[in-house]
């Protein structure tokens, strides 16, 4: 397959050697008649290229501005630039990003923070600062955008095809965000905004505030480009979620179903619905502290030198709210705690079930900075060495994050799943009875349903959770580059250069959840009566505009009830760390080499060509652990107690390499066409959630008794010793890591006509196809033998039980690289600005794609998943000199986010072995924003915004099947509405 890569790019570059010839006959005609620049001159036109000294202000000049930077780039890209004032259209990069053409948003709790491009998710997408790759210490290698705000920024550009000089590593596209720069502005400025927001939800105000200006010193020798930035941002989210699992659950009647029925098989309906309900409210306090620093210099025309520094904190004060709805609590078919199941509606009755209620407070800082130092020399007019050092670390610390639970224990409880809503209510034992047509007496549900939960005593204070985590990822490069312009009749110019990159990634969290016991308060009163407590000994109350069903104490109570029984840690874990302190520690070590060579070639006056290859090499290594949680276990006899397993999985290591050849067109037929084509590969690597070495068995584990088939996740009737024979069984669930995977390939190819018929309009035409190998998808539910897990589990390392090498697992969940997937479509622009100052400024991206894994994962093909077929982005308002009005439409399609097993061994209408109806959605989204400017005085700017007016939801959904009645609610934000109002002050 790679030698037919390179007998593309190369047939292509044989196609247009005949039309060089031709047109360099004509190229030499024309030659005898016109002047020939010297190289001297030559250089200088390069550098009145690279030159962006544009006097810009309002809407259209802006725009005008982003055209002309996207027309002097080497490959297709899409730009958005700053007007006079320094202002763009949004609050952060990500909220600017998603106006382009191909690029869709995505969103944590109600904010932009990652974004896709040409229907490839975040983590095909890579993120530059300056040029320079930067550093997110997130756990999919997608830089989170939000923490950028604009106001630090000249450009942002979207690179949408790569030549062989640029980072390969993004199949999607490049994201390069630019600081402000003294040279691109051309002349001294200084520009201060100050703004207050408010949302809805919150019904509270966020302030903010920058200062950026850039200073030319020195006889413009040495250019000053500074920002400063603070925001405040209070928000509110309310959220309905599946919880944490990606299982759905087949519900069948079995309360009072008699053996005889079982045999003759005169059951009830089976339906499908979810495992888990939770409310959350999430009230959130964001700090944004950011700052860059870009000092050039410039003492010639043959020397350019340069320090640019950007710096952001961003501090996150979560204060979460929960009350959780275990339905998977109720046993399998057989335990008679599945009371009732209407197969028409899909409701169902459920007994033995937990309602928890959890105040989360968590408060993380995320500090990134990147710093990069280098310059530009020329040397005889005709040779240019270029030469770069980066860095860029990123260190999240969540270190004081503290929860405390209440529960209450055996209830009934009451379901039903739907596309946009999952409903529960507790209900008591007679009220269930009715519900399902059953004659009530007392104690007809036994055991398994002595709750009540309308008494505040019974809700019990079960759990203290504590956590601190550190992540840290620290990224460092080195690129150098040579090139020889020529000028010639045949070729324009010669680079060559290499970049070498290190990356060291690490998590460690450390964690506590236990229940406290009065014996390890140590004789402390206080300690002692709040593990005791319960809800109804503290003030609390239902939050208003909320669905929650049962009141919340305040934060203050949650720190007060953490503060007196964190003394419990101690004796509590015998000193001892737990297995939530080490399971999900890992580090990653990767190494990078890249190194390549180009040229350009003239196809004729108007036609240039680029062609090269570039060679990539990664080494790879990462650590982990292997663990086992086995809290639920009730062990009788001496010793007894529960028992967690953390062992360290030896270091996984790859290396892989590859060579990416490209071709890229550029045509000028007249001033204003131009046109584009290109052939280039480029490549994705793993991300470090899917690539580390770890393998988790879900906390619900279940045995088997030797020789036995009646497994159970409570072995009450073992001993500690006689469990030493049980084995684990097989439908157990396990997440696992792949260290074997290896970097997506793609193919791509683009073509683009862009006509800039005037000032005043604007169209554009692009067409694309990525053909790509060994795509990475996770996968939920699939079988799998332990011994073909791409890590080795030290199973023999487990003396507690026995856990068999050749173990055959039914629900693995793991991140596989597929077989192939294609994407293709066609993106379209058009502006255009009326005399009379109206203008509308839109863009549109259709796209489909095809994807194929492997057939022990999913038969037939599927959509490639983070793709959205079709975006949409329209923009109508009208300008003059001193005002402005806009309305801004994004639209989104649904997305594909993760797939459900169903492998080429299962009928498709065996709804157990085929899951697809466990497929993730994302549904489509439409958002409608108004922003208002006017210039009080030739120097003030004033402005007003008015953001989600249409009050849109974030929506997720299982695609469900017959038996769930259609889709099933996965998560649902809800965050209202926003509106800023803000002055901008230009001082000079």
């Amino acid at each position: 397959m790679r030698t037919f890569k390179l007998n593309a790019v190369m047939a292509c570059l044989a196609f247009s050697l005949p039309v060089y010839a031709q047109q360099a006959e004509q190229q030499d005609k024309t030659a005898e008649t016109q002047p020939v620049a010297t190289d001297t001159e030559q250089q200088a036109n390069n550098q009145e290229q690279d030159l962006e000294i544009i006097q810009v202000k309002g809407v259209k000049t802006a725009d005008l501005k982003a055209r002309d930077l996207e027309r002097m780039k080497d490959g297709f890209s899409s730009v958005i630039s700053t007007d006079e004032l320094g202002n763009f259209v949004d609050q952060n990069v990500a909220e600017s990003l998603r106006r382009l053409p191909g690029v869709t948003l995505q969103r944590s709790e109600g904010e932009g923070k990652f974004v896709a491009v040409r229907g490839l998710g975040p983590s095909f997408v890579t993120v530059n600062m300056n040029g320079a790759e930067m550093a997110g210490a997130g756990e999919d290698r997608a830089v989170g955008l939000d923490a950028i705000p604009a106001d630090l920024l000249g450009t942002i550009e979207v690179l949408k095809s790569l030549t062989p000089d640029q980072n390969l590593n993004s199949i999607g596209g490049t994201v390069n965000v630019k600081a402000i720069s003294a040279f691109d502005r051309g002349k001294s400025t200084l520009n201060l905004k100050v703004q207050d927001a408010y949302n809805e939800l919150r019904e509270s105000h966020s302030p903010r505030f920058s200062l950026n200006g850039t200073q030319l010193l020195f006889d413009n020798t040495i250019g000053l480009g500074f920002a400063v930035s603070y925001e405040d941002r209070e928000t509110l989210v309310d959220e309905t979620r599946h919880h944490s699992s990606n299982e759905m659950k087949f519900y069948q009647a079995d309360f009072g179903v008699s053996d005889e029925d079982i045999a003759a098989g005169n059951l009830g309906p089976e339906i499908l619905g979810p495992a888990q309900l939770e409310y959350r409210r999430e009230i959130a306090d964001r700090t944004r502290t950011a700052g860059a620093l870009n000092v050039e210099y410039q003492p010639s025309d043959n020397a350019y030198y340069y320090v640019k520094g950007t710096y952001t904190k961003y501090e996150d004060g979560d204060f979460a709210l929960r009350e959780f709805y275990d339905f998977q609590d109720a046993g399998s078919f057989g335990n008679e705690e599945i009371l009732f199941v209407n197969g028409d509606t899909k409701e169902f009755i459920l007994s033995d079930i937990d309602v928890f209620h959890q105040h989360f407070i968590q408060e993380s800082t995320n500090e990134t900075t990147t710093f990069s130092l280098g310059g530009r020399n020329t040397f005889n007019d005709s040779w240019t060495l270029d030469y770069e050092y980066a860095k860029s670390k990123s260190e999240e610390d969540s270190r004081g994050d503290r929860r405390v639970q209440f529960r209450e224990r055996d209830l009934i409880v009451y379901g039903q799943g739907g596309r946009r809503n999952i409903s529960a209510r507790v209900m008591s034992p007679e009220e269930a009875a009715t519900f399902a047509g059953l004659p009530y007496t007392d104690g007809m549900f036994g055991n398994s349903a002595r709750g009540d939960a309308s008494d505040l005593n019974n809700w019990q204070f079960d759990n203290l959770f504590l956590e601190g985590g550190l992540r840290v990822d620290d990224l460092e490069s080195w690129q150098v580059n040579l090139r020889k312009d020529v000028y010639n009749d045949y070729i324009n110019y010669i680079k060559v250069g290499g970049l070498f990159t290190t990356r060291y990634y690490a998590r460690d969290k450390n964690r506590w959840s236990f229940d406290p016991s009065p014996e390890d308060c140590s004789g402390d009163q206080a300690c002692i009566d709040a593990v005791n407590s319960s809800l109804a000994d503290y003030p609390s109350a239902i939050p208003a505009g909320s669905d929650f069903q049962y009141p919340f104490e305040s934060a203050a109570i949650v720190d007060a009830i953490t503060d007196v029984t964190r003394q419990t840690v101690e004796l509590a874990t015998n000193g001892e760390e737990s297995i939530e302190s080490t399971k999900g520690d890992y580090a990653i070590d990767e190494d990078t080499k890249a190194i390549y060579a180009m040229t350009e070639f003239p196809l004729g006056m108007d036609a240039t060509i680029i062609t090269g290859v570039r060679w990539v090499e990664t080494e790879f290594a990462s650590t982990g652990f292997m663990s086992l949680e086995n809290d639920d276990f009730e062990f009788n006899g001496a010793g007894n107690g529960s028992l967690d397993i953390a062992i360290p999985l030896p270091e996984a290591s790859i290396k892989y390499s590859e060579f990416f050849p490209s071709v890229h067109l550029r045509y000028e037929p007249t001033e204003n066409i131009l046109v584009r084509g290109a052939i280039w590969s480029s490549f994705t690597r793993p991300s470090f959630s899917q690539a580390r070495a770890y393998a988790t068995f879900d906390s619900d584990i279940e045995l088997c008794p030797p020789g036995s088939n009646n497994c159970d996740d409570s072995q009450g009737g073992a001993s500690i010793q006689q469990l030493q024979d049980y084995i684990l069984a097989s439908d157990n669930t396990l997440d696992v890591g792949n260290p074997n995977l290896t970097a997506m390939t793609s193919i791509n190819y683009d073509a683009s006509l862009s006509w800039y018929a005037s000032e005043n309009l604007f169209m554009e035409i692009g067409v694309f196809y990525k053909d790509i190998e060994n795509f990475i998808i996770e996968v939920n539910g699939i079988g799998m033998s332990l011994a073909d897990l791409p890590v080795t589990l030290p199973v023999n390392q487990v003396t507690e039980f026995v856990i068999p090498q050749d173990l055959y697992m039914d629900e693995i969940n793991i991140t596989l690289n597929g077989d192939k997937a294609k994407v293709y479509g066609i993106e379209l622009s058009y502006n255009q600005y009326f005399e009379n100052g109206f203008f509308v400024q839109s863009n549109a991206t259709f796209l489909n794609s095809d994807a194929r894994l492997d057939g022990t994962v999913r038969q037939g093909s599927m959509p490639l998943p983070d793709q959205a077929d079709q975006t949409f982005n329209l923009t109508v308002g009208w300008e003059n000199e001193v005002f402005s009005a806009r309305l801004i439409t994004n639209y989104r399609s649904e997305i594909l986010e993760q797939i459900g097993s169903c492998p080429e061994t299962a009928q498709l209408d065996d709804v157990k072995g085929c899951k697809i109806w466990g497929d993730q959605y994302q549904a489509g989204y439409t958002s409608v924003d108004a922003k208002f400017k006017y210039d009080l005085t030739e120097n003030i700017q004033l402005y007003f915004d008015a953001l989600n007016l249409t009050s849109q939801e974030d929506l997720r959904f299982f695609k469900g099947n017959e038996y769930s009645g259609g889709n099933i609610l996965y998560q649902k934000e809800v965050y209202g509405q926003t509106y800023q109002l803000g002055a901008t002050i230009k001082f000079y």
